[in-house]
């Protein structure tokens, strides 16, 4: 079960346990003490110890800071990097296969808008779809529940340790989350059903910490998390991956056609694969 560690765990036994984006800005800007858990990084991504990001893109902090981070181990992070760089440092340097194995499981759901990175135990939900533009995330891993208010969405902690709230005019956020949820399901189904084929026993309920992400209170399981075919995916996955590959050669050689036919060398490249 995640449990509070670290300097977020101080200032939440100092008395913060409510945060929002706005008493994120009034506190590093008039609380001294909050300010002691202050830590600058332009390095920072997605980590396990990632409770919330807050976008501060159009009004940076201070004039320079565009996203605040909430991190279970580091306390708060400011970062002149804007939440969306945040994530494609993540993305394209940490998360394996970058995100195409999560918007493939994604167009299978048919999901009409893509909300989460989803990793079995945990998942970062964005306040607003990400592909395009900044946004507000949450740890859903760290969270037991939530409510909605008119304009906006509170997360309650496990155990009720603390609560954030988020701005949120989305009429559709619990279907959001709900999708996201489910999305992770068919994630976590996957990493099992590996485990077995490798004989290596990881129970299902192995990654159940107390959190929404496997509460079926908060998501319904639809017949495409039992009848999801994986090898689908796998085709997506190699597709993108070429596509990527081709791009970069023709960037570095400026050879452009060569993303132009890339469905000529993709092609190839799969009837090679199956001649063995």
């Amino acid at each position: 079960m995640p449990v509070i560690q670290g300097r977020f765990e101080l200032l939440v036994q100092n008395g913060y346990r409510h945060w929002s984006k706005q008493l994120v800005e009034k506190r590093l800007t008039e609380d001294p003490l909050v300010r002691q858990y202050v830590v600058h990084n332009d390095d920072y991504h997605f980590n396990p110890n990632t409770i919330a990001i807050y976008n501060f893109a159009d009004n940076p902090m201070f004039g320079e800071y565009k996203t605040v981070v909430l991190d279970q181990k580091e306390g708060i992070v400011i970062s002149t990097k804007s939440s969306k760089s945040v994530l494609h440092k993540y993305t394209k340097h940490v998360l394996i296969s970058g995100l195409s194995l999560q918007k493939s499981i994604a167009r299978i759901l048919g999901l009409a808008s893509f909300h989460s990175i989803s990793l079995v135990h945990l998942v970062f939900f964005s306040l607003h779809a990400y592909s395009k533009k900044n946004t507000d995330w949450v740890g859903l891993h760290f969270f037991e529940d939530f409510d909605m208010q008119k304009n906006s969405i509170t997360f309650k902690s496990i155990k009720n340790q603390y609560t954030l709230s988020f701005d949120n005019t989305n009429p559709c956020i619990h279907k959001r989350i709900s999708d996201s949820l489910q999305h992770n399901v068919i994630l976590s189904r996957i990493t099992h059903r590996y485990h077995e084929s490798i004989s290596w026993s990881c129970p299902l309920n192995s990654h159940k910490t107390g959190s929404m992400i496997f509460n079926t209170d908060f998501y319904k399981p639809t017949d495409a998390l039992i009848s999801f075919n994986f090898k689908h995916v796998i085709d997506e996955i190699i597709h993108d991956w070429h596509y990527i590959y081709i791009c970069h050669v023709a960037r570095e050689h400026d050879l452009w056609f060569l993303r132009d036919e890339h469905g000529y060398f993709y092609g190839r490249a799969m009837r090679n694969r199956q001649n063995y």
